[in-house]
């Protein structure tokens, strides 16, 4: 490396050194991709901190590279802590709950498919949230974006603090740094493409799906056929008031892997009927008895009561009552809403469902900020007032 490259490693060594001895106490971990950059700042952390040996955890889906997981566990020979950890529940099975397909705004993937892992390990070290966990990340700055990739962060899903020391350097300097200063291979993904990625990763490039397309054929075909079915199999597209040119399969699904979307108001389907009774109760009849769970309506317990498919509500707010009730109905069981409540919330492996238990009532989740099922549903369960009088 030549004299700049070096003073300039040197220089974020010890700001990492200096970094981690702050954040002691805190539930410290590298978010390790098994790209070039998240490899750059486990090696340099590494060096920073040694002999200690900080935890690289690895997210991997289903959407991901069989490889990825394969060089995670040869980068194990190499001295790094890697813990694989995996999500709650997997792309195909949130769309079988009915989960919308990946939009390039706002998109689920990151929160579901990568952020759940990491919320389990974070529950497992003992934290009381996701703000007691400091995660390190590395993207160097010739490949980020602002407008891109901040609504795609995960530490933005998580509400997780972040540090990310790699915005000053270019790729080509974290290339020279991961090989010449520290000789560690590359994921071999880079003889191929010139980044890692999912199959659904958003990219211009045509040769990405291609290689998707004929190294994996059954998940990539099952993934471009289920955006197929909600969309066209649906005649869904046919309503929205996009120009024809936008409406077809190669603008819509096969350009690359997110969707251009906007929810239609053709995508909601009414889930319950509310009428507001004498005393100020409010009853909401649920459409199908099997969306009531009440176990999210712990919350406003002893203030609530069920017959039949009618649950009714006393002094509860109107805006607490529709946000419990939206909740319920939408719930994909995802178990992403652990993230406003590592105490009382947590997913069960063995059954796939979220557990809720203890609950005491502090009102964190009285709202849908974290609820998964009502911001991404496909075919959104919706609230309607029942008019008859």
């Amino acid at each position: 490396m030549n004299r700049a490259l070096e003073s300039k490693v040197k220089s974020t060594i010890a700001q990492l050194r200096e970094t981690w001895r702050k954040l002691e106490g805190k539930h410290r971990f590298i978010a390790f991709s098994t790209g070039k950059d998240s490899l750059a700042v486990a090696a340099m952390l590494y060096e920073a901190v040694a002999p200690e040996r900080p935890p690289c955890l690895y997210s991997h889906h289903d959407l991901e590279f069989p490889e990825y997981e394969e060089y995670a566990e040869r980068m194990k020979t190499f001295g790094f802590a890697i813990e694989i950890v995996r999500p709650f529940l997997q792309y195909f099975e949130l769309i079988d709950r009915g989960i919308g397909f990946l939009t390039l705004r706002d998109a689920w993937c990151r929160p579901l498919l990568i952020g759940t892992g990491l919320l389990e390990w974070l529950q497992r070290q003992g934290a009381q949230g996701p703000r007691k966990g400091v995660m390190f990340r590395g993207m160097s700055g010739s490949e980020y974006s602002r407008n891109l990739h901040s609504p795609f962060e995960i530490y933005e899903c998580l509400n997780l603090p972040c540090f990310n020391p790699l915005l000053d350097f270019t790729k080509n300097e974290i290339i020279e740094i991961v090989r010449t200063r520290y000789g560690l291979p590359l994921n071999p993904i880079y003889e191929h493409m010139d980044r890692t990625y999912c199959i659904c990763c958003y990219t211009p490039e045509a040769r990405s799906q291609a290689y998707s397309r004929e190294r994996f054929p059954e998940i990539h075909r099952r993934y471009y056929g289920s955006i197929e079915m909600m969309l066209f199999g649906s005649g869904l597209v046919q309503k929205c008031h996009d120009a024809d040119c936008h409406k077809t399969k190669e603008e819509k699904i096969l350009r690359h892997g997110f969707v251009h979307w906007k929810r239609l108001r053709a995508q909601n389907a009414v889930g319950a009927t509310k009428r507001r009774l004498q005393g100020g109760v409010l009853s909401y009849s649920i459409r199908d008895e099997a969306w009531i769970a009440t176990k999210h309506l712990r919350p406003v317990d002893r203030r609530w009561v069920r017959q039949g498919n009618v649950v009714r509500f006393w002094n509860v707010p109107e805006e607490v009552a529709d946000s419990l009730v939206k909740r319920m109905i939408n719930c994909l069981d995802c178990g992403f809403c652990v993230v406003e409540c590592f105490s009382c919330r947590r997913f069960d492996r063995e059954t796939k469902t979220l557990k809720i238990e203890g609950c005491i009532q502090c009102g964190k989740c009285l709202h849908l900020k974290f609820c998964m099922g009502w911001r991404h549903r496909f075919w959104r369960r919706v609230i309607v007032e029942d008019t008859d009088t």
